[in-house]
């Protein structure tokens, strides 16, 4: 598990990158990984635009255009 100083040097390299950018194609190579991924989830990624990309915890969260938020 990274330290939260490395998440938020992640974040910040990213978050200019990435806000303002739609997924383009969702490949889920796995049915779960600790937990079974929500119903539909590459459809409900695909096409949507990342408004913004905060950080919580140590986690990343990726706010979508849909009104959804992907925790990473």
């Amino acid at each position: 598990m990274p330290e939260l100083p490395e998440v938020e040097t992640v974040r910040r390299g990213l978050e200019p990158v990435m806000t303002g950018h739609a997924f383009v194609r969702v490949e889920q190579r796995r049915a779960d990984l600790r937990f079974p991924f929500p119903e539909r989830f590459v459809g409900r990624l695909e096409g949507q635009t990342i408004v913004h990309l905060g950080r919580r915890a140590k986690y990343l969260v990726a706010r979508l255009s849909s009104g959804e938020v992907l925790v990473m």
